[in-house]
């Protein structure tokens, strides 16, 4: 009962998350998207810093120390930005790893149980609410199987998120989510033609550079002491 109810609170958290992104990002706000995965690697460390008791080294330190003080910068220098956007996706997305972390089962079982437990959900406010699901006539065909493709393309990450949250420690995993936002950034600006403050983009470019050599620094010198 215990492993349906965390799984269950998984998927709300997690919908949640994607809920606000996806606004976010059809409302333009590609930013705040980025400062909300920028800043949710940091509750993925604290946690395992503080429930887990994951170590971290005076690298690993001084890398969270320069990442999170270049964010507040940029939170700081950045003009209407919606605060609520970037905390909303921070905190579940990291209350969401932590979850993960917490199940026994393996990825594909977990994904399941909360995949069910949505689809349950949707059905029951469907039916509550009355809400008419109409496929738009105007999409262009070559749009439809694109519409279907994005859901293995969600559970694909989402997958492979889940089986290495069992395998490596919560303050690594939170380390390598710093991947998600330059990611979003890259494809804000070259595919989705989105314009970004020249100073915001610099900053977070440098920060999350100098956090992957810091990081990859650290991982060599760990793999190098073991020898």
């Amino acid at each position: 009962m215990k492993l349906i109810a965390l799984h269950s609170i998984a998927s709300l958290v997690i919908a949640t998350n994607w809920a606000v992104f996806i606004g976010a990002s059809i409302n333009g706000y590609i930013l705040e998207s980025g400062i909300g995965y920028l800043l949710a690697p940091f509750i993925s460390i604290a946690l395992g810093a503080l429930i887990y008791h994951d170590p971290l080294s005076p690298t690993k330190i001084l890398s969270i120390g320069v990442a999170f003080g270049a964010i507040l910068i940029l939170i700081i220098l950045s003009e209407k930005l919606s605060h609520w956007t970037y905390l909303s996706i921070a905190t579940t997305w990291g209350i969401y790893t932590y979850l993960k972390k917490c199940t026994p089962l393996n990825a594909a079982t977990g994904l399941f149980l909360e995949t069910f437990f949505l689809s349950g959900c949707l059905v029951v406010a469907i039916w509550l609410f009355d809400y008419p699901i109409i496929w738009p006539s105007e999409i262009a065909p070559r749009t439809t199987p694109l519409i279907w493709l994005t859901g293995v393309v969600s559970v694909t990450p989402l997958l492979m998120f889940s089986f290495a949250t069992g395998k490596i420690p919560l303050s690594f995993t939170g380390f390598l989510q710093f991947i998600l936002p330059f990611t979003l950034l890259v494809i804000g600006l070259f595919i989705n033609g989105k314009t970004i403050p020249a100073f915001s983009l610099t900053l977070v470019i440098s920060t999350t550079g100098l956090l992957m050599c810091l990081l990859a620094y650290d991982t060599a010198a760990n793999r190098r002491s073991k020898k």
